[in-house]
């Protein structure tokens, strides 16, 4: 049995890392394509694309990441030519619409998996709750990176499985795979280098004995972590660092628009005004790859439901450095509390259903939502600065903590490691996919016009229905000389590319010249995989009266 590969869905803005508001998406994207490049393994990477451009984007940025294998390019429109690879992966959780689409191929071809990012937007939730309802099956997968967000992907399944069964006494709700495969991390990249480690150092004025904390990630306190308790706790931290020991914070960022950055120096003037805070763009490149180098100790205090995996502390432990985050989400599976650094206990107030529904109503953007819902999430702001006072305090403590997460990123999120529990998923997929009996369909609510719209004409066109020349068109010469004109002319044939060829008219055409002669009888003239499209255009030689009805057979 081959060893199974899989086709990449391939939009570039999903894998672009040089757009202005940088998302943690658009890194995992990046990273994700840098795993499979240098790890998958396969002799050949295949991508769907939408769009031409995402066929040379997609072609540019693998051989710039070091792709060494062919690289080929599929357009969207031949969604079956995923089967040659046996899985799609989609770089979010919209899987239902493709699956509606896959099922008019057969939904045992190939498999489909997703992911997750947020799970907190309406389009997040509304594409998981249609896992049920659309045609996912138990060879499809929605990889949950940590297993907080699976829980959280498990509870809205669970709701919306109890909705159906009140509404239409469903008992049966299968759906796809939820396996908790984490975000990878390029180890060998975000090795310590000394040379950056003195260079940033001197820029930012940081002295021999200095300790510096990173904040690395977007720089907002409604979408991503509420500066509050690492202000205060790293500032009272910094209030009792030993003699000669200067404690400097770097947010390596971006802030969305001038509010975010207004609120970000009011707080910390108000919180810590003795801090040393240094502000620099991560989203650079240079800022991204070197910035680790710089710091003594990462920290990421995360208070927000958007969340769902924490990239940055990753690469914080690639990079050998001790991290303090908080209790959340994806944290609770990447940083060992008292190994790799401090995680910080979290503390969620509510109800918050309020919320929900004024967001529902679009009385909130969801910059409000998830607002409120951080609003009423706490940080331990004591438990925060007894972290930072350990690490800031005790060098030794800090190498020992940063040596552990290095081994740690190293053995479980290295992308050699993820593209390895990757493998293993496509393997097991193969396999359920493997037994299943073949199947194929259409989505109830995209049929086929003809049919969904039966009753409308007088009558449809018919195998049986008899067709003639039309008067003054005496042979099939003059059908397809006159056929030819008339497509010719603007608005006529607004679809040509759906018309037979010429030599397909001319073909089926003959058939007419010793008088009427049934669909059917036409169309066989034609290979079975042409007359199809040719039976359905013989309406339109009709319409352009070419052809008109002879009599209609019922």
């Amino acid at each position: 049995m081959p060893a199974p590969t899989a086709t990449l869905f391939y939009a570039k803005d999903g894998y672009d890392t040089s757009r202005p508001r940088l998302m943690g998406r658009h890194a995992a994207g990046e990273g994700f394509l840098r795993g499979m490049v240098r790890h998958s393994g396969f002799d050949r990477l295949v991508a769907l694309v939408p769009r031409p451009a995402d066929a040379e984007a997609f072609q540019a940025q693998a051989r710039d990441l070091g792709a060494t294998m062919a690289l080929e390019a599929v357009p969207e429109a031949e969604l079956h030519r995923v089967a040659e690879t046996g899985c799609l992966m989609l770089p979010g959780p919209e899987m239902a619409g493709l699956g509606w689409r896959r099922q008019r191929t057969g939904a045992a071809r190939f498999s489909l998996v997703g992911i997750t990012h947020t799970t907190a937007s309406h389009g997040a939730m509304d594409s998981i709750a249609d896992l049920l309802t659309g045609p996912l099956q138990p060879w499809d997968a929605l990889i949950c990176t940590s297993a907080a967000v699976r829980a959280s992907v498990t509870r809205l399944l669970e709701a919306e499985a109890a909705w159906l069964a009140e509404r239409l006494g469903a008992t049966r709700f299968p759906r796809p795979a939820l396996p908790v495969i984490p975000l990878g991390v390029d180890v060998l990249a975000l090795a310590r280098d000394g040379g950056a480690r003195a260079a940033w150092r001197q820029r930012l004025g940081v002295g021999p004995a200095d300790v510096v904390v990173l904040h690395h990630g977007r720089l907002s306190f409604h979408a991503k972590a509420h500066p509050l308790p690492m202000f205060l706790g790293l500032g009272r931290a910094a209030a009792a660092a030993p003699a000669g020991a200067r404690v400097h914070l770097v947010l390596s960022g971006w802030f969305a628009d001038e509010v975010q950055r207004g609120a970000f120096q009011a707080m910390a003037q108000a919180l810590c005004p003795m801090l040393a805070i240094h502000h620099v763009d991560g989203r650079l490149p240079e800022v991204r790859r070197q910035i680790w180098s710089a710091a003594d100790v990462f920290t990421l205090l995360s208070d927000n439901i958007q969340e769902t995996f924490g990239l940055a502390p990753v690469e914080a432990m690639a990079a050998g450095l001790p991290v303090v985050t908080s209790d959340w989400d994806g944290l609770r599976d990447t940083v060992a509390h008292g190994v790799t650094g401090f995680r910080v206990k979290t503390l969620m107030g509510g109800p918050m259903g309020d919320l929900a529904a004024r967001h529902e109503a679009t009385l909130d953007s969801y910059d409000s939502y998830i607002g409120g819902a951080a609003q009423f999430t706490a940080v331990d702001v004591a438990a925060t600065e007894a972290a930072f006072r350990a690490l800031v305090a005790d060098a030794g403590l800090r190498a020992r903590m940063g040596e552990a997460g290095r081994l740690r990123a190293a053995a479980l999120f290295d992308w050699s490691a993820v593209i390895a529990q990757y493998r293993a998923l496509w393997a097991e997929l193969a396999a359920i996919r493997g037994a299943a009996a073949p199947a194929s369909g259409e989505s109830p609510r995209r049929p086929d016009p003809a049919l969904l719209f039966a009753d409308y004409p007088t009558a449809q066109l018919r195998p049986a229905t008899r067709l003639r020349l039309a008067p003054g068109i005496a042979d099939s010469t003059a059908a397809v000389t006159r056929l030819m004109a008339l497509s010719a002319i603007p608005g006529i044939a607004p679809r040509r590319e759906l018309l037979p060829g010429e030599d397909s008219f001319r073909a089926a055409l003959r058939v007419l010249e010793s008088g009427p002669a049934s669909v059917a009888d036409i169309a066989a003239t034609l290979p079975p995989g042409r007359a199809a499209r040719l039976a359905r255009a013989l309406a339109w030689l009709v319409k352009i009266d070419v052809l008109r009805v002879a009599e209609e057979v019922g």
